[in-house]
């Protein structure tokens, strides 16, 4: 994702590249290494001025890309998934007092997708069956996926008087599977299906650049793809 964000960077006029943050020098897909950038081993290390962090990292990573965020007052748009308690933790707190915009899908078509989940759910309430099914690359390690746990929210919040229901996850992690992600409310006699397929990670990266152009102008606050794109 980050070499995604870094290929889109120089046609995007907007942003100007601060330095790249990693524990291992930046390579490419033949491992050869990334030029034309400073890069830092750590956050620590960073000794450039940045308005905006963008963080495609793994747990526990995000956590210290918050606090140092905090600490430094620039904003912190984050993709990851699969957060820990602490890395959550230290998001809300660092959006007391910098922009901190977190989305398990930077995909415009996600945002969407979700907005229509809570419109469905309000409308079907409990009495449908409903299948939330996620299938992505084989090395992806959570499961179900941030997006599929994030619309599972969606769903629940659109139900009427937040009813309770029960949701049904399939995970499926196989070959080069970007992200594909289904809906099935299932009712007698029909059943209505919702999906979203990612053909290219390229737009994950757009959707973060996107983002990040608005979140640099926001007030200190927590942030959703919702918010983004008022939905």
């Amino acid at each position: 994702m980050a070499q995604g964000v870094l290929a889109l960077l120089s046609e995007n006029p907007d942003y100007e590249l601060a330095g790249v943050v990693s524990r291992s020098e930046p390579v490419d897909a033949d491992g050869t290494r990334l030029t034309g950038f400073n890069w830092f081993a750590s956050l620590q290390e960073f000794d450039a001025q940045a308005d905006l962090l963008i963080d495609f990292t793994l747990p526990g990573g995000t956590e210290s890309a918050a606090r140092w965020c905090g600490k430094n007052g620039v904003a912190l748009l984050s993709g990851t998934t699969g957060l820990s308690d602490s890395d959550t933790i230290a998001l809300q707190e660092a959006s007391r007092v910098v922009a901190v915009l977190w989305a398990p899908n930077l995909s415009v078509g996600i945002a969407l997708l979700t907005n229509l989940l809570r419109q469905t759910a309000s409308v079907l309430g409990p009495d449908a069956d409903i299948t939330i099914s996620d299938i992505h690359h084989k090395y992806k390690q959570d499961a179900p996926s941030g997006t599929a746990l994030a619309l599972a929210t969606a769903i629940t919040e659109g139900m009427p008087d937040n009813q309770e229901t029960e949701l049904g996850f399939i995970s499926v992690r196989e070959g080069e599977v970007v992200g594909d992600h289904t809906i099935n409310f299932e009712l007698p006699g029909e059943i209505i299906e919702i999906s979203h397929k990612a053909l290219d990670r390229g737009m994950f990266a757009a959707g973060a650049l996107r983002a990040g152009k608005w979140l640099v102008n926001q007030a200190p606050g927590y942030y959703s793809t919702k918010n983004w794109l008022s939905l």
